[in-house]
């Protein structure tokens, strides 16, 4: 287990930064399975044993760097969940070729749960304006704001799986693009299912 993973030592969080960073770049110029422990702490400029205080392995590392990135993509991004949404289908689209080198891989499923557990706040803002007070979801049985909530994951989790798995189109900013036209599409569905303000109060 990684002794100071949770440590608020400075220190240490800058050593923590210089292996995420390692990580991350080194996902986006090798499959993520021929990389190293070795490989990623000679990126960083630090010793194994130091790794070894802050991950248990390769795949912690590659995790939880992408963890990391993905809070990092929507940092900035007031009240809006659908302008975070559509910002990190954006990150995915402007590193399209690093996700090439993770999936499939031994760290594919933690980055998925990753970017879903980095979606899902959102989706939850979403869900509970559509279903709550002046919502247009009817109170029906069973269908709770966890419900919708999990609905809505699934459905931008999907136009994910579908996009990665298509070729990419060059120039890279026209497949960026078509992310955006699908996870437009999807705001569609979401629109004639819930009707929910907008970030400027608009219904």
């Amino acid at each position: 287990m990684a002794a100071r993973t949770h440590s608020a030592d400075p220190r240490a969080e800058r050593v923590r930064t210089l292996l995420h960073d390692a990580a991350f770049a080194l996902a986006h110029e090798h499959p993520v399975d021929e990389l190293t422990v070795a490989t990623v702490v000679g990126r960083a400029g630090v010793s194994r044993q130091v790794f070894y205080q802050h991950f248990r392995d390769r795949d912690d590392a590659v995790a939880a760097a992408f963890s990391v990135a993905f809070g990092q993509a929507t940092a900035d991004i007031g009240g809006d969940p659908r302008a975070r949404i559509m910002r990190l289908f954006d990150f995915a689209g402007e590193h399209r070729a690093m996700y090439r080198n993770v999936v499939p891989s031994s760290v594919t499923q933690r980055v998925v749960s990753a970017f879903r557990a980095e979606l899902t706040p959102a989706c939850a803002e979403i869900a509970r304006a559509g279903t709550g007070p002046g919502g247009t979801v009817p109170p029906i049985a069973g269908l709770t704001v966890e419900a919708v909530t999990r609905f809505l994951v699934g459905g931008f989790m999907e136009v994910l799986r579908s996009w990665m798995e298509e070729p990419a189109e060059e120039p890279s900013t026209r497949d960026t693009a078509r992310l955006r036209d699908r996870v437009a599409a999807a705001f569609d569905t979401v629109n004639a299912l819930l009707t929910v303000p907008d970030s400027t109060g608009r219904r």
